[in-house]
């Protein structure tokens, strides 16, 4: 037996769950009560946050980021976070203070900064945060983001990218997030799409589902209940955006990747460019529109 905690739902405190997924012997769970899933029992932090030492920040993080060995390509990393940059300035025209929780080395950061908005950030591993400031310049601060240490209102813009599914207390998480915006400042989430069509053709080895990894799993109707209960009011899910196929739904993103699901899935997004161009009709724009992507991605207002 793994010698886990239980732990209560995040959302609404139950502790009434059901078993979805047992992965390497630990427990992906739903709520009865609100629907939010999430690793349960929970390992060890210390087993979870073992995972992210200095070998994984150099030899994986860095060279997935487009940034191996530590190199810096400024103009690749502008045009890697354009889009999401754009995406942001649409929702805050005027705002020029952003926030990074979670920033990792500072990518997104920097491409910011060369965006024009003045740039903080979060980070909990020492390495990515010392890369942040002495390789990049900027104010990265090596702190749980449950105890972030920047005054009430210092931010137009506040952003969690692919974080909050890592976090041990997300409604702590979220209510520091509200303290650091401006009433009105703009928050942007991306994390995994339980929903997504990926998990239901891969199954239990769709990549996501990693209990030693990811603590939990959110639903655009989980998440905006996490938001609306803690200072925000959703005001857009899911856009669609002009982006690969294979980022919608990755036919690789599992740990089965020569299984027959993964084969057959590949096969089916091998077609789309047919389909769009006989009938108009394009796969990952559906999926986007329809909340079936690999990323659900959320901006919220601060109330």
């Amino acid at each position: 037996m793994n010698e886990g905690q239980v732990v209560p739902c995040a959302l609404c405190g139950a502790t009434d769950t059901v078993r979805l997924y047992t992965k390497w012997k630990w427990g992906i769970e739903r709520c009865r009560r609100c629907g939010l899933v999430y690793a349960n029992p929970r390992a060890p932090e210390s087993k979870i946050l073992g995972r992210y030492s200095s070998e994984y920040f150099w030899n994986e993080y860095l060279p997935a980021a487009g940034a191996a060995g530590g190199n810096i390509d400024y103009v690749f990393i502008d045009d890697r976070h354009k889009m999401m940059l754009d995406l942001i300035r649409q929702h805050a025209p005027e705002g020029t203070r952003f926030l990074e929780v979670g920033c990792g080395a500072g990518l997104l950061l920097k491409a910011a900064q060369r965006a024009g908005w003045t740039t903080a950030g979060i980070e909990l591993s020492p390495d990515a945060a010392l890369f942040a400031r002495e390789r990049l310049g900027l104010d990265v601060r090596q702190e749980r983001a449950e105890e972030m240490s920047f005054p009430p209102g210092s931010f137009d813009v506040a952003v969690m990218s692919e974080v909050i599914e890592h976090l041990f207390q997300p409604r702590t998480v979220v209510r520091a997030l509200r303290a650091a915006l401006k009433p009105g400042g703009i928050l942007l989430i991306t994390t995994p799409n339980f929903e997504a069509i990926s998990r239901h053709v891969h199954g239990v080895n769709w990549e996501v589902l990693s209990p030693l990894e990811h603590t939990y799993y959110f639903t655009a109707r989980t998440l905006s209940r996490l938001l609306g209960e803690n200072g925000f009011e959703v005001i857009e899910t899911n856009p669609v955006l002009p982006i690969l196929l294979d980022y919608v739904s990755n036919p690789q993103g599992t740990h089965a990747p020569d299984s027959w699901r993964a084969r057959m899935w590949k096969r089916v997004l091998a077609k789309n460019e047919g389909l769009r161009y006989h009938f108009g009709f394009d796969l990952g724009q559906w999926l986007q529109a329809h909340g079936y992507a690999d990323t659900l991605t959320v901006f919220a207002a601060a109330r």
